[in-house]
């Protein structure tokens, strides 16, 4: 098995530096050593992992979606490939943080849910606002989104909770809390992520029908209420049911995104042939679109595939782990990045409204990398040390 992932490793060299190539021959000049040094990281992470002992499954498909992504961003600005290209190496670090520490005991989830409130606390407080939230803290000359740690705090508070048979009342007081500070940020995307992944890991632990049809129409009512009291959320919602009739103001960069996604038709115009530069916020909201434009439907398809089998391998390795607080952690892990996903490609496809979040591993958005990256390491640790192969 292991000799078929180094031969696959060798291969995806061979694709990345194509692509390069391709780059080069487009723009001139690129940092070709950025790729390579990413790689080598990959590398390096993948033998690290397997000589700990845990299974380094997820590193391959980890290096497709960020090494595309530079790609693209490259293509688009190389200023923002190189601040994805550090963003990536503290990524790596926060990797190897989360695949050591991960088997901890995840003792006092009052602790847990404490920290996960403070950091919202804080930056409704103290916060900056970019794209109509407050959702940005600077801090020793560093900018970074708080709510990308405070998400997965929660998450080893809910674990504990489902596990622990906890009063009802404490969820709720806590869940409540979490909500109204993001909402008082206007961040209101991570609200539905985290809403969704308590959802799913709430009905995994325990399925019911009444509590199903609760969660619906509590989702119901929240969509409703955001609409009525906050002027971004309802701009929003009238871009995804009615673009055509905002094509100026509020439905161009909806309407945008899904011309570009026709263009692209199944193998897609080719790196660097398409109008990228037509749709705003284009590097972190809508770089799905650009893939699609320049790379077709095989090429947003194999992008999702990716992510299919990333879920595969944190599935596959929670499956066999026996303490149930150990595997409702990894899911809820799994879970924070798989619906982001589902949220953003469904948004740039209409078929939800769009949240404003970034694709994972792909966009730009060193937070977000640092954040994913150590989840990835934390369900790698948590799956436990494999046998020899």
């Amino acid at each position: 098995m292991f000799r078929t992932l180094y031969r696959t490793w060798f291969e995806f060299a061979g694709w990345l530096f194509c692509l390069s190539w391709w780059l080069f021959w487009l723009q001139g000049q690129i940092c070709w050593w950025q790729p390579l040094v990413l790689w080598v990281s990959f590398m390096v992470l993948f033998f690290l992992t397997k000589q700990l002992g845990y299974d380094p499954g997820a590193l391959p498909f980890v290096a497709i979606l960020v090494l595309t992504g530079w790609v693209f961003l490259t293509r688009l600005n190389p200023t923002w490939a190189t601040q994805q290209f550090w963003g990536a190496l503290v990524a790596c670090a926060a990797y190897v943080g989360g695949l050591w520490g991960c088997r901890r005991r995840f003792a006092h989830p009052l602790v847990w849910a404490g920290a996960a409130l403070a950091l919202l606390l804080a930056t409704a407080l103290f916060g900056q606002s970019a794209g109509g939230a407050r959702a940005w803290i600077t801090l020793f000359g560093l900018r970074f989104q708080p709510v990308e740690l405070a998400r997965i705090f929660l998450v080893f508070y809910l674990a504990q909770y489902f596990t622990e048979g906890r009063a009802w009342w404490e969820l709720v007081l806590i869940l409540g809390a979490f909500f109204l500070l993001l909402a008082w940020q206007r961040d209101l995307g991570p609200a539905l992520l985290v809403f969704f992944v308590f959802w799913w890991m709430s009905l995994y632990w325990k399925f019911t029908w009444p509590k199903l049809f609760v969660y619906i129409a509590c989702t119901v009512l929240g969509f409703i209420s955001a609409y009525l009291w906050f002027p971004h959320l309802r701009s929003r919602a009238m871009a995804w049911l009615w673009p055509w009739d905002y094509l100026d103001s509020k439905g161009y960069q909806v309407l945008q995104g899904l011309f570009a996604l026709r263009s692209g038709g199944l193998v897609g115009q080719g790196l660097g042939a398409g109008f990228a530069h037509v749709i705003p916020n284009v590097h972190t909201d809508y770089l799905f679109a650009v893939i699609g434009e320049e790379f077709g439907l095989l090429g947003t398809f194999s992008l999702l595939v990716v992510y299919l089998a990333l879920a595969f391998w944190a599935v596959r390795l929670l499956h066999v782990v026996e303490e149930k607080r150990v595997q409702m952690i990894g899911l809820g892990l799994t879970l924070l990045l798989h619906v982001q996903v589902f949220l953003v490609v469904g948004g740039i496809l209409r078929l939800v409204p769009f949240t404003g979040m970034t694709l994972p591993l792909v966009s730009f958005g060193s937070t977000s990398l640092v954040s994913q990256f150590a989840m990835l390491g934390m369900v790698a640790g948590l799956g436990g040390k494999r046998g020899g192969d």
